[in-house]
């Protein structure tokens, strides 16, 4: 079962999970433009030359609107960055992984910070 919705589910089976994040990550959210051939085309920088032949012998060419948009720009860097800080990870490792601010990385980190005491300040107390 495809991890992807739409058209990225389609290119998923055909190229796999990983290259289609790669692809999604690049141009998720936008129209792109699958070529007649795949040598020295931008969809083959992306997901290699076997890949981009796949994809332009089972779809064809033409123009697709690839969804998960929030898999590029500021929608992933901040789920990213949210993910590498629940797992422990330091400012300065989210900041450069993410390219952010670590101001920005700390008010991220103030934020789970403070969903984690609304969590407890939430929980029902039982008295015996």
């Amino acid at each position: 079962m495809p991890l992807f919705p739409g058209i990225a589910g389609e290119i998923e089976a055909l190229i796999g999970q990983e290259l289609t994040a790669r692809l999604l990550r690049q141009w998720g959210g936008c129209q792109i433009n699958i070529p007649k051939h795949a040598r020295g085309s931008k969809l083959a920088e992306v997901i290699g030359l076997e890949a981009a032949e796949r994809v332009i012998r089972e779809i064809g060419h033409g123009r697709i609107t690839l969804p998960c948009g929030s898999m590029r720009g500021t929608k992933r860097r901040r789920s990213e960055a949210m993910r590498m800080l629940r797992a422990g990870a330091s400012l300065q490792q989210v900041a450069l992984a993410c390219d952010l601010h670590t101001r920005t990385v700390s008010n991220y980190r103030a934020a789970l910070e403070e969903e984690r005491g609304q969590a407890q300040l939430t929980l029902p107390l039982a008295f015996d």
